[in-house]
């Protein structure tokens, strides 16, 4: 029996309220339409089955969730994960939820931002495969269950090198099998959406827990878990086989700049900036001093660059103006050139007055090679 003949089996109810659904809702996808088929599943598992397997994109080894829909070419289980496959999430009322196009940003900003700071070991989107011990439904063998969480930092173990100089034709799986023995991921973040928040915070919270996951973050853009919730990281850690909720660290907190935490994982305070349309990850950086993440980093570097600019031209004036008696025109457009290229010594205008004595000297005391202007600069 397939699919579409369980649903017509199914009573289609405006999910047992008064009134008229939007007319946008697909009356067969209400909470209490996908209610009765779950019940209906639960007491048709053979033909339940039977109509899986019809699917192209079966996977015998999958534990498919009763509680959820699979068709052709989509579903509504989060972690199936099938390519060809669209997730679709609907709400009480059977309109779909459009996914929130700030989720993206912040899953690919903060796996660049996780691994500048942890190596080439964090990834989005990618399966861990686990089996529950006991049976499945209908007194079965439990099948491999997956998940598929938003981000997750895999053990350091299992880093590659920098994904620059990795052939992505080469990239292995980098899917994880705890029933076969692989280590759990050592952190995992969800963005909550309108229709999975709950399940983050609930099912999710135990799941990661039982599998063992140091450190779990979901994050909130505005308005998920409630309609008034605030956007906000929460940080929990295992402690004794189970999650507590952090703190932020007051010292480490600004007003402007969001809660900070403490991570195990990262060895450092991580935050995110409560943007609502921007949002970024960061971590905080002790030997900078600074919190960094990409987009932070690239401003640094240009306000760095620019500030090496200035002291290149700072040098080259005073070079010239007190030198211009003492060596030849060509030996300064020599020294220019090379500083420009290479930039000056760092106390280059006490150099310039040691060379005021000793001009024979100039080549060694402004560190400027003997060959042309593309070799080493001599030390």
């Amino acid at each position: 029996m397939d699919a579409a003949v369980i649903r017509e089996r199914a009573q289609v109810v405006p999910n047992g309220r008064v009134g008229e659904l939007p007319p946008d809702a697909d009356p067969t996808m209400t909470r209490a339409a996908r209610e009765k088929r779950t019940t209906w599943r639960l007491e048709h598992l053979d033909a339940w089955f039977r109509g899986l397997e019809e699917l192209d994109h079966h996977d015998p080894e999958y534990e498919y969730d009763v509680a959820h829909e699979y068709e052709d070419d989509w579903t509504t289980d989060p972690d199936y994960g099938v390519v060809g496959v669209d997730l679709c999430e609907f709400d009480e009322d059977g309109v779909i939820i459009l996914p929130d196009p700030r989720a993206g940003r912040i899953q690919y900003r903060m796996c660049d931002t996780a691994c500048d700071a942890l190596g080439n070991r964090v990834e989005i989107e990618t399966h861990v495969h686990y089996r529950l011990p006991g049976a499945g439904h209908g007194g079965r063998r439990r099948r491999v269950k997956r998940v598929r969480p938003d981000l997750m930092v895999l053990p350091s173990a299992l880093e590659l090198p920098p994904e620059e100089d990795l052939d992505p034709d080469d990239k292995p799986d980098r899917a994880l099998r705890l029933h076969e023995g692989d280590p759990p991921p050592e952190l995992v973040l969800e963005i909550l959406s309108e229709g999975g928040a709950q399940r983050d915070l609930d099912e999710k919270l135990r799941l990661y827990a039982d599998l063992g996951v140091v450190e779990y973050l979901v994050y909130d853009l505005g308005g998920k878990r409630t309609s008034g919730s605030k956007v906000e990281l929460l940080v929990f850690r295992l402690t004794d086989g189970a999650y507590r909720r952090l703190n932020p660290d007051p010292a480490m907190s600004k007003s402007d700049g969001g809660d900070a935490y403490w991570s195990d994982v990262f060895g450092t305070h991580i935050r995110m900036q409560p943007d609502r349309w921007r949002p970024r990850f960061q971590w905080y950086d002790p030997v900078q001093g600074r919190w960094r993440d990409r987009e932070t980093d690239e401003q640094h570097r240009i306000r760095a660059e620019g500030r090496e600019a200035e002291r290149v031209a700072a040098a080259v004036s005073v070079m010239r103006e007190f030198l211009e008696s003492r060596l030849a025109p060509a030996h300064l457009d020599l020294i220019e050139a090379v500083w420009r290229k290479d930039g000056p010594p760092m106390d280059a205008f006490r150099r310039i007055r040691v060379v005021q004595r000793t001009p024979d000297e100039w080549r060694f005391l402004l560190q400027i090679p003997d060959d042309d202007i593309g070799s080493e600069r001599m030390r």
